[in-house]
């Protein structure tokens, strides 16, 4: 059983998935760098490749949308058909997001668009009803005659492993939902001249709550009332479990911006004295297991393969937790015979088995490395975070701004009356961006006076008090650069 913690009153959301009374995954949904896989958008065709067979789309983004011919539903008729002869530039059309933009490349489009709900995926052009092969047969028959009724010829249906959990006619009830909402989504396109977004599938929290089967949930905390009506409504599979809870960080180990801290230390030390090195790239990620302060078994093959094991299974958590995809690459201490190896690889894949992301792993090399590989969804932690321009081992201004907001909101209720702070210019300027002030200063009573200081690395709140006090502090002070906030 798992519960689910969503702070959703910052600027920057956060997900937080606790299993075993043990964070395992953490969900960042930041403005600027929100995923936009699962989002439908009115687009305009740019340009056709006919080499590629592809089209280059503009869809709203600085880089444009690609666009395979394979992913247009007239494709799916008649597969031989050139793209040239099913769409043209400048013509507009719906697409949806199935792989963010990163790096230099563009996001993946699809024309073959999905509606997700929690039992089923409603496909407009799908033609077909397909069952989930984890359900019993008697079951997926009854689930197939139910809906295909239902659907037009054009329309299809995912149903998925979750519906064991719901009898038919519930079922059936979500099928109608989703298709009515599409039907709103069409209609709506049809007065929009484009690029625009029509359909958002937010990270935090829709995504989050249809990423595990509903009889999984134990509890959906969330900090807004009319956040936890909202789930309540658009997926009423988990109604009730879903709880408004004020203060989230009491139920949590440690506090969420400790959280943003431990999703990109590139150390992890384990019980026992094992080490990680997580050592992340754009091309991939490598990981060295480091034994030096491990005691174990007597019998020192053993103690190194019981280490592995262990560190095996911490790695499969901490590639989860910091949602790294792409290829990875561990070193694992030297083990002598293969069947040491086979015995590490069996950890490994039965925590990656507990992991909702679909990964591979491919098995040692000669050089005694094991590389696997985990499927891109959502940018990594480490991207999102950290400094990307200069040294990627530090927080971008723009996460210590974030960061500085859940501070301050941890202040309602708080009988301070005014807070002083100092912060590196590039902070403030990142605050100033990115953070909804206006909301921040509705939900907390107290002034904010910052100092904006070069020999700051980040910021400090340096002092939170009476009104009195913070004035005496200032005045102690030379009180030039010190701005009032709100």
């Amino acid at each position: 059983m798992r519960t689910i913690y969503i702070q959703s009153l910052p600027t920057e959301k956060l997900g937080v998935v606790v299993e075993e009374n043990k964070v395992k995954e953490v969900v960042i949904d930041r403005p600027g760098l929100i995923s936009q896989v699962g989002n439908i958008y009115v687009a305009k065709v740019v340009n056709i490749e006919k080499g590629l067979q592809a089209a280059f789309v503009d869809f709203g983004e600085s880089k444009l949308g690609f666009l395979p011919g394979n992913e247009l539903p007239e494709a799916r008729k008649e597969g031989h058909k050139p793209i040239e002869s099913i769409i043209t530039e400048g013509q507009k059309l719906l697409v949806q997001v199935q792989k963010d933009a990163y790096g230099e490349k563009g996001a993946r489009l699809t024309a073959n668009l999905t509606i997700p709900g929690i039992a089923m995926v409603y496909l407009p052009y799908g033609r077909q009803v397909a069952v989930s092969r984890k359900l019993p047969e008697e079951r997926r028959v009854q689930l197939k005659q139910k809906i295909e009724p239902l659907l037009q010829e054009e329309e299809g249906a995912v149903i998925r492993t979750a519906a064991q959990n719901y009898n038919v006619d519930t079922i059936y009830q979500e099928c109608v939902y989703l298709r009515e909402k599409w039907q709103q989504l069409e209609q709506k396109s049809k007065s929009l001249p484009g690029p625009i977004v029509i359909f958002e599938d937010r990270a935090v929290p829709d995504q989050l709550v249809r990423k595990f089967p509903p009889s999984s949930i134990q509890g959906i905390h969330v900090d807004r009332s009319q956040l936890a009506n909202q789930i309540r409504q658009a997926y009423p599979y988990v109604k009730e479990v879903v709880e408004w809870d004020k203060h989230l960080e009491q139920h949590l180990p440690t506090t969420f911006n400790q959280l943003i801290v431990d999703v990109v230390d590139s150390s992890v030390l384990m019980q026992g004295g094992i080490e990680l090195q997580i050592e992340q790239t754009e091309a991939l990620t490598v990981i060295d297991v480091d034994t030096g302060g491990y005691t174990g078994k007597a019998n020192k093959n053993q103690t190194v393969v019981h280490a592995n094991r262990q560190a095996a299974t911490e790695i499969a958590q901490q590639i989860r937790l910091r949602n790294i995809s792409g290829i990875i690459v561990i070193d694992f201490v030297d083990m002598k015979y293969e069947s040491d190896q086979n015995q590490v690889i069996q950890s490994l894949k039965k925590e990656l088995a507990k992991d909702p992301v679909r990964s591979e792993v491919v098995g040692f090399t000669k050089l005694g490395l094991l590389e696997m590989t985990r499927k891109r969804e959502s940018y990594t932690s480490a991207y999102v975070l950290l400094d990307q321009t200069v040294k990627k081992t530090h927080f971008s201004y723009a996460t210590y701004a974030f960061m500085l907001e859940r501070e301050l909101l941890s202040y309602q209720g708080s009988q301070a009356e005014a807070i002083y702070i100092e912060m590196h210019p590039s902070v403030y300027q990142a605050f100033v961006k990115w953070v909804n002030m206006e909301q921040v200063s509705q939900l907390i009573h107290q002034e904010v006076f910052v100092k904006k200081s070069k020999g700051m690395a980040s910021y400090q709140i340096r002092l939170a008090g009476s009104d009195a006090l913070i004035q005496e502090h200032l005045a102690d002070k030379n009180r030039q650069g010190v701005d009032k906030l709100f």
